[in-house]
């Protein structure tokens, strides 16, 4: 991806979300989902910048770049899909496109009907060759208390490349609603691999808003797994 493409697409999400009164999925984790679906109608544009690295004390040419660029349409009250393109640069390589997904959410009942409010969320992980193939299905737990915010992702993930391996993961945050326009929380996320906990800020509004958390290591990490990990969410509302 070039210089001049990258400033194309910028001035156009900047120009979709100046000329129009949007509604944004605002995020408050980084790694983590909440109760949230795009409204009926709605259309949202979302970008991911993940720096990781294997190795803290020594990340200069030794650190990945991922982008991924989302657009998320709300299909129904309760239901919305998202489409994704995945770029990755390695160290002293250039941008290379990696690949797509596809995604699918789905609310059950109103927020507050039950203990903690349920999301089923479903995605698929394509090559551009058809190559390989992956399933990440996940059940988004939340509560809201006040201006406190709690969920628990538990996470399956299904590689599809001749034999199926299955990986289980989770993700939890714990955030809470500093001022309307900041928030502060606290992700883990882990996995046979590895364990990891981090901070999150997050600043906006529903038609502009960032959030921004990184992952530190708290158990030992298999070989070849990130030490470190920091990511920046920005989403604009197109509709």
């Amino acid at each position: 991806m070039n210089g001049k493409y990258m400033v194309f697409l910028i001035l156009m999400m900047l120009t979709s979300w100046l000329t129009s009164e949007a509604y944004a999925d605002r995020r408050s984790y980084v790694w983590t989902y909440e109760y949230l679906t795009m409204e009926r109608g709605e259309a949202e544009l979302e970008s991911y910048f993940t720096l990781s690295t294997p190795d803290m004390g020594d990340m200069e040419g030794n650190t990945v770049t991922d982008l991924q660029f989302e657009l998320e349409v709300g299909m129904s009250d309760r239901f919305d899909f998202a489409i994704y393109q995945v770029f990755s640069q390695y160290p002293e390589e250039s941008l290379k496109y990696k690949g797509y997904k596809l995604r699918a959410r789905y609310r059950f009942g109103e927020q507050g009907q039950y203990v903690l409010d349920p999301l089923a969320y479903v995605e698929y992980k394509g090559k551009p060759d058809f190559s390989e193939h992956g399933i990440e299905l996940k059940i988004i737990l939340a509560k809201d208390i006040g201006r406190f915010n709690m969920a628990l992702n538990p996470i399956l993930e299904l590689e599809l490349n001749g034999e199926t391996e299955v990986e289980a993961e989770y993700a939890i945050g714990l955030n809470y609603e500093i001022l309307s326009l900041l928030s502060a929380g606290l992700e883990f996320k882990g996995s046979e691999s590895g364990h990891y906990v981090g901070p999150t800020i997050g600043h906006g509004v529903e038609q502009l808003w960032m959030t921004l958390g990184a992952a530190f290591p708290i158990t030992d990490i298999d070989e070849g797994k990130p030490e470190f990990q920091i990511r920046l969410l920005v989403g604009i509302g197109l509709i």
